[in-house]
């Protein structure tokens, strides 16, 4: 589905969906503040304004298209498109691409994990990480599947610890591993002896 969003239900975002309906595409429109319920999307389709405040929300890896004039980061998994005239042609672009051509960088997460500033939502339980736990989940959740584990050198490295000591990686493991325990139940992040520290149940919150 399309998900054509702004900051309110406006005119111009109805306008846009009514071109993607004629054109037989399935498109819905959303606030901001609303994007949530719609998950998961194939495309967001936005307004340049807009974007910058599109950006900083946690929606992982879904391609966008910004409407108006201005300058988006193609590096954010955008494009712009200078007026309405042209949506419809980089909409029909982006969906004639197969999903293996996406490009490497972007963040995959299933919608079951809607990150904020400083907390996820795991099977209906609202987690609080620090800095360097989020970083650390994230660096197990998202390895792929020729690196599933983690070893304590890459996790100093990744998440900026402070210490190199392998017994203050143990403790954030340690710690991290309390904070998930009342959504993914105990051990979630296992040691492999020689190895590293990997995410029981990975594939869950990842898509290779």
């Amino acid at each position: 589905m399309i998900l054509v969003c702004d900051r309110t239900v406006s005119e111009r975002a109805m306008r846009i969906r009514e071109r993607m309906l004629a054109c037989g595409l399935p498109a819905a429109v959303s606030a901001l503040s609303s994007i949530r319920e719609y998950l998961p999307v194939r495309i967001l389709i936005t307004f340049t304004d807009v974007f910058d405040d599109l950006r900083r929300m946690p929606f992982g890896h879904i391609f966008c298209i910004a409407v108006g004039d201005g300058f988006v980061n193609s590096a954010l998994y955008a494009v712009r498109v200078s007026g309405e005239e042209k949506l419809l042609a980089a909409v029909l672009r982006r969906l004639a691409l197969d999903e293996r051509d996406d490009p490497a960088f972007g963040i995959h997460l299933t919608p079951e994990i809607f990150r904020g500033p400083g907390f996820y939502e795991i099977r209906g339980h609202t987690l609080v990480f620090t800095a360097f736990e989020e970083r650390l989940f994230l660096l197990l959740a998202l390895a792929s599947d020729g690196e599933k584990c983690a070893s304590p050198e890459r996790i100093r490295a990744f998440c900026g610890a402070p210490s190199e000591d392998a017994n203050a990686v143990a403790a954030h493991v340690h710690h991290l591993n309390q904070k998930l325990a009342p959504a993914l139940g105990d051990r979630a992040i296992r040691q492999r002896r020689f190895c590293g520290y990997y995410l029981a149940n990975r594939k869950e919150f990842s898509h290779a």
